[in-house]
This record gives structure tokens, sequence and C-alpha cells, in this order.
């Protein structure tokens, strides 16, 4: 028996061992058919660093004068394409009626991106791999609805139109234990036209198609602290028949003037005046203050005063020419049909006058260097929210898919003399009267150099005799005469007096001139003040004289105030001895 078990045992493998190689075996063969049909980097050989520059062309961002991103939403099938371009030395945006693209710190950036861009590998040679890469070229003539893989079109041209640089950017590449340094990111690109696919360090934030990543975000560009002055004027356009026809009528609801005391922190009432409900625009208000248990909203306030400093606008359109810097229509203005047409669609009515009124009343801001922003807000709107390709590359929303609330704007800007701070000129010191008497005397003769009578003693009348010859009773008092001559000052009192004198208007006249020199030197920096804020009207009118300008609904609310956002009923000591207790 021991000899039979011991040539079954040689005679064939055991059935267990048999079936755990035959499962080894295909285990293997599912690697090495899943490792092939797996799309591989294929690194190709490196090469100098010059040699691996993707746009050699491009070597200064002085030379772009063109930036296309095409983009493209799969989800509507719809390519979106943003442009941003040099015009007469100026870079604007074709997509919103050459409005200046301000943020010359973000063209720059962009630009940089593609200048001396280096490959890193080149990751596939096939056509038929563009669609797993990302990289297929968005080509309005060659996608199909429901074409996937496609990627983003960067393109950069000089003065003269040559292409510089056509880039397609395709997916990130997420392998573990593969990253960019700085932040950046690996992506998988290849040059347009060309079948090659590389991988590249690539910031693609830079080519965002968001508008306001392309233009001045401060619009109004002032400091928050140095507003002083807030006037809300709310009424609204209601459209009134009469004899048959209709005409447009102002209803004023109130209006307020509010200022700020930098040096106290504080907001004050003003004024206050408050209309009849429905009341016309010539109606007589009445003026109110505070009541006793009422107080300014300062925190409402304060919001308002920030978001002027942060006033942001997410469209603008052009406004029709006849319209001057400071908002007056000319008469050929309000006879174009087409043009009040332009206005009115926006909210915005142009009077005979040359006034525009706007349905939605006005906020005008006084800034402590005399600039005053008359901000007149139109009619309400809706504007697509176009996200940024990056963003959107990591999420599941598509580009465009959301709208936001907003309104039109019409901002000018004008000078205010009364919002300067006086200069304090000091009254002029008057000169001291000159006396009588205070100049020099002049050296009296002595009585020796005197010329001596002719008449003989004898023959002179008494008054003229000496003093010892007349009587007794005719002479003067001794002590009298005595007294007379010491009240009469020497010579050398007289000189010292007028010496003093002297001194004393010399100094008055230095002082006179110092008090000159300082009055003249705070006039001239008052006058200074006077034509830097004009001149800096001239310049804000400048950028805002052309357009429309679109904020948010919430931009809105924050800025135009109502009477119930700007007065509150005081708190109760009680209740704010509750709210600290509670807060212990």
């Amino acid at each position: 028996m021991t000899t039979d078990r011991s040539a079954g045992a040689s005679g064939g493998a055991d059935p267990a061992m048999q079936r755990t190689a035959i499962f080894l075996a295909a285990g293997g063969l599912l690697l090495l058919l899943g490792w092939a049909a797996q799309p591989r980097f294929k690194p190709a050989e490196v090469k100098p660093a010059a040699e691996r520059v993707l746009f050699p062309d491009l070597t200064d961002v002085q030379k772009a004068a063109s930036l296309e991103i095409l983009q493209y939403d799969e989800e509507l099938a719809t390519l979106y394409p943003f442009k941003v371009v040099k015009s007469g030395g100026v870079w604007v945006l074709p997509s919103h009626q050459n409005y200046p693209a301000d943020a010359k710190d973000h063209l720059a950036a962009a630009a940089t991106e593609l200048v001396d861009l280096k490959t890193l590998d080149v990751v596939s040679e096939s056509p038929g791999d563009h669609e797993i890469y990302g990289v297929i070229e968005p080509d309005r003539e060659k996608i199909q609805p429901g074409m996937t893989g496609v990627g983003q079109l960067i393109e950069i041209r000089d003065a003269s139109g040559s292409k510089l640089a056509r880039l397609v950017v395709g997916k990130e590449d997420k392998q573990p234990g593969v990253a960019a340094a700085g932040g950046r990111k690996l992506r998988f690109v290849r040059k347009a036209g060309q079948d090659p696919v590389y991988r590249v360090e690539i910031d693609t934030s830079k080519f965002t198609t968001k508008f306001d990543d392309w233009i001045e975000k401060d619009l109004l560009k002032l400091t928050p602290w140095d507003v002083r002055r807030v006037e809300i004027d709310n009424y609204t356009l209601a459209a009134v028949e009469s004899g048959g026809r209709l005409r447009v009528e102002q209803r004023r609801d109130e209006r307020m003037r509010l200022v700020y005391d930098d040096k106290e922190s504080k907001w004050a009432l003003d004024s206050l005046e408050t209309f009849p409900e429905g009341a016309a625009a010539d109606a007589k208000p009445a003026s109110r203050g505070l009541e006793e248990n009422e107080e300014l909203a300062s925190t409402a306030l304060n919001d308002l005063r920030n978001a002027l400093g942060d006033l942001k606008i997410v469209d603008v359109a052009r406004k029709p020419s006849g319209l001057s810097g400071d908002l007056k229509a000319e008469e050929s203005f309000t006879k174009d049909p087409e043009a009040v047409s332009s206005l009115q669609q926006r909210g915005f009515l142009p009077l005979q006058t040359g006034e525009i009124l706007s349905t939605e009343g006005q906020t005008v801001i006084g800034m402590k260097d005399g600039v005053e922003y008359v901000l007149r807000f139109g009619a309400g709107t809706t504007v697509a929210e176009q996200g940024n390709a990056e963003a959107e590359s990591e999420t599941d929303d598509a580009a465009g898919t959301g709208e936001i609330s907003a309104r039109y704007l019409l901002v000018m800007a004008r000078f205010n003399e009364d919002l300067l701070e006086k200069p304090d000129l000091e009254e002029l010191p008057p000169l001291p009267e000159e006396k009588a008497g205070t100049e020099k005397p002049e050296g009296k003769k002595p009585e020796a150099d005197k010329p001596k009578a002719d008449k003989p003693e004898a023959d002179k009348p008494e008054a003229d005799k000496p003093e010892a010859d007349k009587p007794e009773a005719d002479k003067p008092d001794a002590d009298k005469s005595d007294a007379d001559k010491s009240d009469e000052p020497s010579a050398a009192e007289l000189l010292k007096q007028a010496d003093e004198a002297e001194a004393a208007m010399q100094a008055a006249i230095e002082t006179r001139r110092r008090v000159e020199r300082e009055n003249r030197r705070k006039q001239e920096a008052y006058d200074e003040k006077i034509d830097t804020g004009q001149k800096r009207v001239r310049e804000l009118n400048g950028r805002f004289a052309d357009w429309y300008y679109v904020v948010s609904e919430d931009e809105f609310n924050k800025i135009h105030l109502k009477r119930s956002k700007v007065i509150t009923a005081k708190k109760s000591d009680e209740a704010e001895a509750g709210k600290e207790a509670g807060a212990e």
C-alpha cells in the first residue's frame, strides 16, 4: 500500500495545486491586458530646456497684442469665446463693447504663463488619445453635440495678427505621488494643430473668462474713511395720464443727509425731509430730526461706506453719444429717439432741461477732498454668471447656468468746495502807533556858545534881568522849578525811548510778515486742494462718461438705504443690560 500511494503521488499533480496555478495564470493575464489597454506615459528622451519650450516665438509679454480664450460647455454644447485686445495702446474687452481691461497685472500674468512654457514629458503622439487627455480643439466647425474631451483653447497674437501661441489645455494629471511645484498644477496640453500630447506645469486660473477678473474692480476708487457726507434721495418715477397723454412724474418719498465726523468716529443726521405719500417733485417737504426714542443705525451706515470702497460691477453697456461727463443731456440728445430709448430701457429719463432722473432715486457721496459722486439707480436686470474654467473643471456646475439679479447704474463726479476744510487764516496784528517826540534829540548848544545881548544889564527890562536882580517876590519857586526840570526826559532817555519804539516796530513788522507768510501758505495749500479735486473729477468722469454700469441687487441694497434702515428705535437700557448679562 505504501508503494501504491507513492506511485499515485508521483504520477500526477494535486488537483488543488492545479486550480491555484490556473487562477494565478488567469490573473496575471488580466493584469497584463489591463496594463496594455490603459494609456501610458511614454516619456521622451530628455531634451535640453531650450528645445522643450513650446512657443519659442513668444519671448516677451510686450509682444502680445491679443489674448483669446475659447471655452466649451459640454452639457450645453456651447462655445464661450472671450477676448482681450490692445487697441490704441489700451487693452479692451470686445465682448463688452471695448470696455477697458484695467487689470494690467492679470494680463501680464496670463501672457507670462505661456512665455518660456516647457514640456515635462510627451505622454502620447496618437490623435486617438486626444479625447482621453481632454485636448480636443474647440473648433466651431468640428465639435458635435455630445462630444467629450474638448479642451480650452488659448491663443496669443502680436500686433500684426501673427499667432505667437495656440495651446489646447486638457485634463489635470492626478496621478498619486505626482505634483507640480509652487501650487501649480500638472496639465495635459498640446499645440493646436499638432498631435503630440505633453505634460506641463501651468496655472490655468490666469485664463479665466470672468468679466470682473479683467477689469478694475474698484469702480469708484475711493477710500471709505474719507467719506464725509451721504445724501440719499429716495424717489420713484411714475407714469401719469394727463390730457389723453402719458407723462412721467417724479414721486418723492424722503431726502436724508448724513455727515461723518472722523475725529469723533460718529455719524450724525444733518437733515431729514419727508414728503406726503405719492407727492410730486415740487411738493413742500416736512423737516424733522431724531425723536427721543430714535438713533442712527451706525452699523448700516458703516456698511454703506465700506460697500462704496468695494463697489463691484458685474456688467457694462455703452451709453449713446450726446451725454456729457456730468450726465447732462445735450439738446440734440433729447431729440434723438434712439438715444432717449436707450436711457428709458435702463430706467433713466432725460428731461428737456438736460437733467436725468432715475427710477430708483440717487445717492450722493461727499469726500473730504471735495469730490462728490452721484449714483443714479435705474431699472432692474439679470446677468448670467460666467464661471472660471478652472473651477468648473473640478465641479459639476456648467458655465453660464446661473443668473444674478442686478440693477443699472449711472455714475458721475462733481466738485463741491463746501466739503473742503477751510483754511484757518490768522488776523494780521496791527502795527504800534509811532509816538510824537520819539525822534532822537539833536545836540543842544552850550550856553557859552549863545551870543551875548548887546544891551547892558542896566538897560534890560525887568523880565530880562538875572534872577539875582529880580525882586524877591518875582522870583520863581525854587522847588517848583527843580520839579519841572526833573519831569523833563533827558536826551539819553529820549534816545532810549526812540530805540525801544523802533525795536517794537521792527518786531511787529516781522510778526505781521510771519502771519502773512503762514496765511499765504495755508491759502496756497487750500487752492492746491481745489485744483487737485477738480482734476480728479475730470479723470473720474473720463472713466464714467461712456458707460452704463450694472451692479448686483445686493450692492444696490447696501448703498441706497431707506429711512427705516438708517433710523432705528433706541435700545432700552434694560435690554442692553440683559444682553450683556447673557453674554457673560
